[in-house]
């Protein structure tokens, strides 16, 4: 797969009332070789509309900001790319193989445009037509490939990103670098990781609440912040400097 894109995505978090401490975490990501740049400014991502794509894929567009618009990228069933619209340009995408050459392009506006590029096929040449055969009916008909949508999504302290799942039994949190790169998830059998000094924790707040905690070094102070499912930010705390 060949993938082309225009334009850079940033995020931030907004801050709000003091939180209780936090449970410990344990457990870590494997450490990446570029750590990931500190969010600007305190705007947070809402999510706008979903639009279907030519193929049959799905964008599911964000706006980020004023004037600044992103755009997931589902085909597959799977999240392939992130589009993002900032400083009044349009940002696009060209995904070739098994996505059968689909152009998309991101509006400044947040409006999105998509469609199919597909190679000429050559002359066919005549053959004899076969007798025709009775054609059996299906047995029953597959199942639409439907996509897992996240219920809400927010930008953490240290950029990357955390889609939250809802469900009673099974709450999910997946946690993606900026450019979409998976860097694992979080369920109640595994409920923290860790990544570039933050810890990420999955908290059962009790009557089928759960939340995320975001919980920075020892050495940069110890600062957490706690969300909820529906990506809003509950709480945080501030370590006092000794």
């Amino acid at each position: 797969m060949r993938v082309t894109r225009r334009s850079a995505r940033t995020a931030a978090v907004a801050t709000g009332a003091v939180a209780a401490l936090l449970l410990p975490a344990a457990g870590a990501f494997a450490a990446d070789p570029d750590p990931a740049p500190a969010p600007a400014g305190g705007d947070q991502s809402v999510f706008w509309r979903n639009v279907d794509l030519a193929g049959g894929s799905l964008a599911r567009v964000y706006q980020d900001g004023p004037g600044r618009f992103s755009a997931e990228i589902y085909a597959g069933g799977s999240l392939i790319d992130t589009l993002v619209s900032t400083g009044g340009r349009p940002a696009s995408g060209q995904y070739d193989g098994p996505y059968g050459g689909l152009h998309v392009v991101l509006r400044p506006d947040g409006t999105v445009r998509s469609w199919v590029e597909t190679a000429p096929k050559p002359d066919p040449k005549p053959t004899p037509k076969p007798d025709p055969k009775p054609v059996p009916k299906p047995a029953h008909q597959a199942k639409k490939n439907t996509v897992r949508l996240p219920d809400a999504k927010v930008t953490l302290p240290d950029g990357n990103v955390a889609r939250f799942f809802t469900s009673t039994s099974h709450p999910r949190v997946e946690l993606t670098q900026k450019n979409g790169r998976s860097l694992g998830s979080l369920d109640l059998r595994h409920p923290a990781a860790a990544h570039h000094g933050w810890t990420y924790t999955l908290v059962d707040a009790g009557k089928h609440r759960y939340e995320l905690t975001a919980v920075d070094t020892p050495r940069q102070g110890a600062g957490s912040r706690v969300y909820d499912f529906q990506g809003r930010l509950v709480g945080t705390y501030v370590a006092q400097k000794a």
